[in-house]
């Protein structure tokens, strides 16, 4: 007994000496999380072109779980006004607001259209930041995705780093101004199928009969592609149209079928009446026969039992008559649910549409300006020193074109939206020539 004892003990002790462990471990997790740079992005203020992701779920005492919002979960992006649309709950301010305090104002706004007692769980997730831009003196100068914690020196290595060409000639320049096109190109013909879209989705959204595409979607040089998206999102409306109204017609059908069988039961229950009626009348006849001896009393009790068949009967052709009345309504109401679901969809592709053409746009402003950069580089490739031997300056453009701009080191953390503008410092070498004039100058005045 006194072994069992001691191989007991020894087994409890090993077992608090093992959760000691396990419980310091999480501890010293928890603190190692906690101190994440990655953290930080908690308290990262959004602003235009900022894409989030909301999630919104009810709790449901009388289920016990957690039921999704579905209509209204999914993807956003902060307009360039600084607000996002919300089915159900509209426009809504988000720029200079934390992802936290969004989905807190989300939350109260959707307590206060829907009357619940309390608001819905809600939460906001930044998917993405709004991008950085490299431009100048870099390999590869162009949009970038930012990331939390990003410093200059790493955006130039997103960028290839310092500019390098790949012949005396300057032949690399050439080669970007060619991908340059080429994106351009690209963007052109993305817009179109997204203008496209939305000219489908608001015909969609109106219950127009045909789809009325902007004269932007048929431009110059992507004819030939511009046609068959247009094909493509005709059929699309077509089918989507064909379908929705097919659903419209069953249920139609379905309110008919029941409104006729309303009538047939009322008109049963009319002629039923008159059956209970004409029985009432004959045993009151045959009570008073009864009564006086003229008719046996059997007699009076069979056309009771008649008169409460009857009777029975009607209340059955009542049950069914308000049975099916219920399944209509309840038909009419899956109509007008559909009607709703349907345009709650449509706006939302919409909304996710009409910010994915915004950003396009920004995107195609952004590559023109750096064609147009690689083409003046070009024109004075013949005047410049080379690039390999001389420092390199950075200026950070902060809010756009109105916004504050900066001289910045490597280490320098950015923002997103920031362009960060690469530049040679040439000053060093302007230093260097003026010194090589002067010596010579020097040298030919002392051989005089």
């Amino acid at each position: 007994m006194a072994e069992n004892r001691t191989e007991i003990d020894e087994t409890s002790g090993l077992r608090r000496q093992v959760a000691s462990m396990v419980l310091t471990a999480i501890v010293i997790c928890a603190v190692c999380l906690a101190a994440l740079p990655g953290r930080a992005d908690e308290l990262f203020q959004l602003r235009p072109h900022t894409r989030v992701k909301v999630t919104v779920v009810e709790w449901v005492p009388s289920l016990g779980e957690y039921r999704e919002w579905t209509p209204l979960n999914g993807e956003y992006t902060v307009a360039q006004s600084g607000s996002i649309s919300i089915p159900l709950v509209g426009e809504i301010p988000a720029a200079g607001r934390t992802a936290s305090a969004l989905a807190s104002e989300i939350a109260k706004e959707l307590k206060r259209q829907t009357g619940l007692v309390t608001p819905p769980v809600t939460t906001v997730e930044v998917v993405r930041y709004p991008s950085l831009y490299v431009t100048g003196s870099v390999d590869r100068p162009g949009e970038f995705e930012y990331r939390p914690g990003l410093t200059v020196l790493q955006a130039l290595a997103m960028a290839g780093g310092r500019a390098r060409k790949s012949d005396p000639q300057g032949g690399y320049s050439e080669l970007e101004q060619i991908r340059y096109v080429g994106e351009v190109g690209r963007i052109d013909l993305e817009l179109q199928r997204l203008m496209a879209r939305r000219a489908r989705l608001k015909a969609e959204l109106d219950e127009k009969p045909t789809i009325e595409f902007p004269a932007e979607t048929g431009g110059t040089g992507l004819s030939v592609a511009a046609a068959q998206v247009l094909r493509e999102e005709e059929v699309i409306f077509k089918a989507r149209t064909e379908a929705f109204e097919r659903q419209l017609e069953s249920l139609d059908e379905l309110s008919a079928l029941f409104s006729k069988e309303i009538a047939v039961l009322d008109e049963k229950m009319v002629a039923q009446d008159r059956q209970v009626s004409i029985a009432e009348a004959e045993l009151k006849d045959i009570s008073k026969l009864v009564s006086s001896g003229t008719a046996t009393r059997s007699r009076e009790t069979g056309l009771e039992r008649v008169v409460a068949d009857l009777q029975s009967e009607r209340l059955d052709l009542a049950i069914a008559s308000m049975r099916a009345k219920q399944r209509l309504s309840e038909t009419n109401r899956d109509a007008l649910s559909l009607k709703g679901q349907r345009k709650t969809e449509i706006s939302r592709d919409l909304q996710t549409t009409i910010a994915e053409i915004e950003e396009l746009k920004l995107r195609r402003q952004i590559n023109e300006r750096l064609l147009q950069a690689t083409g003046a580089s070009i024109a004075r490739r013949d005047a410049r020193v080379a690039i390999e031997e001389n420092p390199l300056r950075f200026t950070i453009i902060r809010g756009g074109e109105n916004g504050d701009t900066f001289e910045a080191s490597a280490g320098t953390m950015l923002e997103p939206g920031d362009v960060l503008e690469v530049r040679l410092d040439l000053t060093e070498a302007a230093g260097e020539a003026a010194s090589a004039a002067a010596a010579d100058i020097s040298e030919t005045m002392l051989s005089r």
